[in-house]
């Protein structure tokens, strides 16, 4: 079988100017990942490897460049699970880790190795001891403040004077920031950052990674780092034989209180999985009693589904944002495949835009129209169009890319 990997920017609102950096950054995420594939690397090594590199990148909110904290430090959460053990990794709120997904991972990993006397390896550490404890399993740590972009300083700045004016009554907005750091601002920056994959053994896993909501109170962990909320991977998921990774971007405060990732990957067993999707989003998330009061209610989604019997492959991504940034590739393509999805204004926080990529065989979806009731619900890819569309991805990125 070949093996697939697919990265996210999140689900927010991204500036028009900057996709063509975003797509360009995705797009060396899965370079990299496949580059572990096909040196023998497994699931795990990949959607870790594509998640530093985004992690590394000013442009999100994950790693370096994350956004700030009220009182203007870096906090990351991030998790990992791996879908072959089961095993999940997470950090929260940790400061001073260059890469909280390798952190993430190294604690994974640790979990393997039983601790002398009947102690019980951690799976989840935060704030200062998460630092302490990376420090100690040779996994890099750096000062606090060296995380912090001249981008994200900027942003915190302008959003602490907004925050002030309207505290003071004041209705007149001056400008302070750049014109995409304000549309940013605006959209709530929520953009974490993700991976999936499965590997050439049919393995899944997953990685998630955050720097959380821009003025967070300091020591709030979002859903990146909690079990079931920010990833999810199973082999042979619920006893069903297919194998599914999800990874999940928006508010963590939404997602925590509807388990997110589990919610997915639930959903995505069904043979109509476009349709469970659909359901299973508007239902227990759109309109879950879990979130009475809380509107707009912001979400993404990356869901990789494996089916061992057909050696199909089917890639999902869904928001309820105004875009979502996605690249993916496979063991056999010479080049990944970036591109934004949209959804309109008017949906924002009360539709879902769920679209769909196959591998290897095509989408075990009865009926397109199950996937498309409505406008939000587009981008549906069917056989025949798949290389029209590829054509398109290509030349919008030749236009987008910076020189």
């Amino acid at each position: 079988m070949s093996g697939v990997v697919a990265v996210h920017v999140g689900a927010g609102s991204h500036s028009s100017s900057l996709k063509g950096e975003y797509k360009k950054l995705m797009k060396n995420a899965c370079n990299q990942a496949m580059e572990v594939l096909r040196g023998g690397g497994n699931a795990v090594d990949a959607v870790c490897t594509a998640t530093q590199v985004l992690e590394d990148s000013p442009r999100t909110n994950a790693g370096f460049g994350s956004s700030l904290t009220a009182e203007g430090g870096v906090e990351c959460d991030a998790s990992v699970m791996d879908g072959h053990t089961l095993r999940h990794g997470a950090v929260g709120a940790v400061p001073g880790v260059r890469n909280p997904v390798l952190l993430a991972r190294q604690i994974l990993d640790a979990q393997s190795q039983p601790l002398p006397g009947g102690l019980v390896p951690p799976s989840f550490l935060a704030g200062p001891g998460a630092q302490m404890w990376a420090a100690s399993n040779n996994v890099e740590t750096c000062q606090p403040e060296e995380l912090v972009a001249d981008r994200s300083r900027r942003i915190h700045e302008e959003s602490r004077r907004n925050i002030q004016r309207l505290e003071e009554g004041g209705t007149k907005r001056r400008r302070y920031a750049l014109p995409e750091e304000e549309e940013e601002m605006q959209g709530g920056l929520l953009d974490t950052v993700g991976a999936v994959c499965v590997d050439s053994s049919g393995y899944v896993a997953s990685a998630v990674s955050s720097g959380g909501l821009l003025l967070k109170h300091t020591g709030r962990v979002g859903q990146a780092a909690v079990y079931g909320c920010g990833c999810w991977a199973e082999n042979n998921c619920d006893g069903s034989g297919v194998s599914i990774g999800v990874s999940t971007t928006g508010c963590g405060e939404h997602l925590i209180r509807t388990m997110f990732a589990r919610l997915c990957a639930r959903a995505a067993i069904s043979p109509e999985l476009g349709s469970n999707i659909t359901h299973a989003v508007t239902t227990h998330f759109l309109e879950s009693d879990f979130l009475e009061g809380v509107h707009p209610r912001m979400a993404g989604a990356l869901i990789l589904r494996y089916d061992p019997q057909s050696a199909v492959s089917d890639l999902y991504w869904l928001h309820t944002t105004r875009t979502m940034g996605v690249c993916y590739m496979t063991t056999n393509d010479r080049k990944p495949q970036a591109q934004f999805s949209e959804l309109a204004e008017d949906k924002i926080g009360m539709s879902v835009n769920l679209q769909c990529k196959s591998f290897g065989g095509h989408l075990p979806i009865t009926t397109s129209g199950e996937l498309q009731p409505g406008p939000s619900h587009r981008g549906l890819l069917v056989p025949g169009e798949e290389e029209e569309e590829r054509e398109k991805s290509d030349s919008s990125d030749e236009e987008e890319e910076p020189g």
